[in-house]
């Protein structure tokens, strides 16, 4: 099976890291992740503690702030793991590339159109849903 922590990796280069960009729609995000579209998400609780420590959003220093970087990128990676692997399916998919392509395609552009577009490629029934035929094709490819 295709491995989370490959695809998520290539998804994560694109990302960046801390931005509170005004004329961005997403507002304030951290790798990717948007503080409007998604409040709830628990790394907001640790990137408001860290914040408003001198040299924010910089590289972080020291031990304890070494700890609370790894929290935050564990966070990160649960966070796309649960709101996107998941959902497309991605422990299911045997090709890594296919897998790291649907996922990508998924934060990008939404999980519905991803999947669609999966569908459409590989010629199962279009509904925007993760379904066996579907990761049955896929694996066939």
């Amino acid at each position: 099976m295709a491995d989370y922590r490959q695809a998520i990796g290539k998804v994560l280069k694109s990302e960046g890291g801390y931005v509170n960009d005004p004329d961005d729609n997403g507002g304030e995000t951290y790798k990717g992740i948007s503080r409007k579209f998604w409040p709830g998400w628990l790394g907001w609780h640790i990137i408001d503690l860290i914040k408003m420590k001198p040299g924010f959003p910089e590289k972080l220093t020291g031990s304890h702030e070494l700890e609370i970087k790894i929290q935050l990128d564990h966070e990160v990676s649960a966070f796309y793991c649960e709101q996107f692997w998941i959902k497309v399916g991605g422990d299911k998919i045997k090709n890594q590339p296919i897998a790291d392509m649907l996922i990508d395609s998924a934060v990008n552009e939404g999980i519905v159109p991803a999947v669609k577009r999966a569908q459409t490629i590989v010629g199962v029934a279009i509904t925007g849903k993760i379904t066996p035929e579907l990761i049955a094709k896929l694996n066939l490819l």
